[in-house]
């Protein structure tokens, strides 16, 4: 499982926020780090890691950490400061042959969320419509 820590600004010298994450993903699996800009979109649909969804307007910038084969993001945080880590958990209920992963939902919880409660609510909307699953490996041996 992966770790997450926030700091609060009551915490911090400095009263500001503090945001960190590891990643517990294969030790040979490259993470991209990018800079992805607001983007107001033509397109009906944006293709995510194993299904296309309908797309939105506009999306705002922000950076993101994400497995190199996969369009979702471990981590990442956008221009209007909201910050999401994923954390894999394990359930017993069965997971869809295709679906959203984790890490989609967050992408698209940072492109579409202008809060951190918004992107909560848009992350718990698209799941609920679409469903969670595929493989989260690129060898298919793990999924969550």
């Amino acid at each position: 499982m992966c770790d997450t820590v926030v700091v609060l600004p009551d915490a911090s010298a400095d009263s500001i926020v503090f945001f960190g994450k590891n990643s517990d993903r294969p030790p040979n699996e490259a993470q991209v780090v990018e800079y992805v800009p607001r983007k107001t979109h033509r397109n009906k649909e944006v293709k995510c890691t194993y299904m296309s969804i309908p797309q939105v307007e506009e999306t705002f910038a922000m950076y993101i950490s994400r497995p190199f084969w996969m369009w979702g993001a471990e981590m990442g945080a956008n221009e209007k400061c909201v910050v999401i880590g994923n954390e894999a958990v394990f359930s017993k209920q069965e997971a869809l042959e295709t679906g959203l992963l984790g890490m989609d939902l967050l992408r698209l919880g940072l492109e579409r969320g202008r809060t951190a409660e918004e992107a909560l609510n848009i992350m718990v909307e698209l799941l609920q419509k679409h469903g969670q699953g595929g493989a989260c490996a690129r060898d298919g041996a793990l999924s969550y």
